[in-house]
């Protein structure tokens, strides 16, 4: 039996957003130090990402079929190799293969993703009092307190101090990963039953014929939400993966980025410390839909500001932009999609996040070199704006999108 799941999954977040901060936020900034340019920063994060998101849906169906491993293993399995990559960043001098090491990384900690939120919804569905939504807020102050610490570390110690730092925090994820154990149901917890209008009978022929149909012929207005979802990845991506350029543009430097980053992760704080309260007043799916909003509000400040200070009071906007989205497509997937594919789904919404990553890199570098920030920021204020819309029309209630598919 799992006890304390609260604080373990906190221990999983927390680990797991500092491993991410080190390796997309500074991305450019040991990169460049390693000699790449912003065009080759951005093509080594877009490839990473476009391998993550061709492999995010082959990873999902195999954990969600796993037999002989369990999720916590499989999880493992996946942090340990990227624990061993970090390591040859400190080991390994040389363009290729820092080129080879960091763009696994980018690889792994983004199939980590789907995987860490599946793993606490699992618990969740067995009867666990798991805090989601604190566990995630302190993913997010995590990711801010290693932001503002990583900005000093680069001043005083120099670019190589990221490695150092990833390593570190590779080892405590491991170890969190490997002391989240659950196998059974808590105890007193008796499974509900379906709802019939959420999950309609099938017969023994139609039921492994829908299990092997494609996601999203199953689920097909999902096609849209998870282009909303890749939209509104790419304007957030364009402001954090190029975040050292932003603030570089306005007269800051890797401190000033430093700063930024750890705004916007403490403002995140309340909305994921208080979601649980948040869905006492409406679905997951009215999150959702306000979150697009977010994101396009903090990509038009960002591209207004004419200042450092500017730039950081607009960092508000994370309150209704990412923070809800972390939380609220969540647990609207699991809401919304059939036990037996639920690690699928989050797989689906992290492969269209990732792809918003993707050619967020593929595109922000060159768009840098060719056109400055300002083109940077008007590309982000419109992907936000795309997928904002999308959002707002597109996201049907939890027991509609199941439909006769669930």
């Amino acid at each position: 039996m799992l006890t304390k799941p609260t604080p373990r999954f906190v221990a999983i977040q927390s680990s797991y957003w500092a491993c991410y901060c080190c390796i997309i936020s500074f991305s450019s900034v040991y990169l460049l130090d390693q000699g790449f340019s912003n065009a080759q920063v951005g093509l080594v994060i877009s490839l990473g990402g476009l391998l993550s998101a061709l492999l995010q849906p082959r990873v999902s169906r195999a954990a969600d079929r796993l037999r002989k491993l369990s999720l916590r293993l499989f999880c493992a399995g996946v942090a340990g190799i990227a624990l061993v990559a970090s390591a040859g960043l400190l080991c390994l001098p040389g363009k290729l293969p820092q080129l080879v090491l960091y763009g696994s990384l980018v690889v792994l900690v983004q199939l980590l993703m789907p995987l860490c939120s599946a793993l606490g919804m699992a618990c969740l569905n067995l009867g666990y009092r798991l805090n989601f939504g604190l566990a995630r807020g302190a993913g997010s102050m995590a990711f801010g307190i290693f932001s503002a610490a990583c900005g000093r570390l680069v001043l005083w110690l120099g670019a190589w101090s990221v490695a150092a730092a990833m390593l570190v925090m590779q080892a405590v994820l491991f170890a969190a990963i490997l002391s989240f154990r659950f196998q059974t149901p808590a105890p007193g917890f008796t499974p509900p039953e379906p709802k019939p209008e959420a999950a309609p009978a099938q017969t023994s022929q139609q039921a492994p014929k829908q299990k092997g149909q494609a996601f999203l012929r199953v689920y097909p207005h999902m096609g849209f939400v998870l282009l909303a979802s890749c939209l509104v990845f790419i304007s957030h991506n364009l402001l954090n993966t190029f975040a050292f350029q932003i603030v570089q543009h306005l007269g800051g430097d890797s401190g000033s980025m430093g700063t930024v980053l750890f705004l916007q992760s403490i403002l995140e704080l309340p909305v994921m410390f208080g979601f649980s309260w948040l869905l006492t007043k409406a679905g997951s799916r009215v999150w959702t839909r306000l979150s697009g909003v977010g994101f396009f509000l903090h990509a038009f400040g960002s591209w207004l500001a004419p200042t450092i200070g500017v730039l950081c009071a607009v960092q508000i906007f994370e309150m209704n932009g990412y923070a809800l989205f972390a939380i609220a497509s969540i647990y609207y997937i699991n809401e919304t999609v059939a036990e037996d594919r639920r690690v699928e789904g989050q797989s689906w919404f992290t492969m269209a996040t990732t792809l918003g990553s993707v050619l967020a890199g593929l595109f922000g570098g060159s768009l840098l070199d060719l056109a400055g920030v300002p083109a940077l920021l008007g590309m982000a204020t419109l992907t936000g704006g795309a997928g904002m819309l999308l959002f707002w029309f597109f996201l049907r209630p939890p027991k509609q999108a199941k439909g006769g598919n669930a």
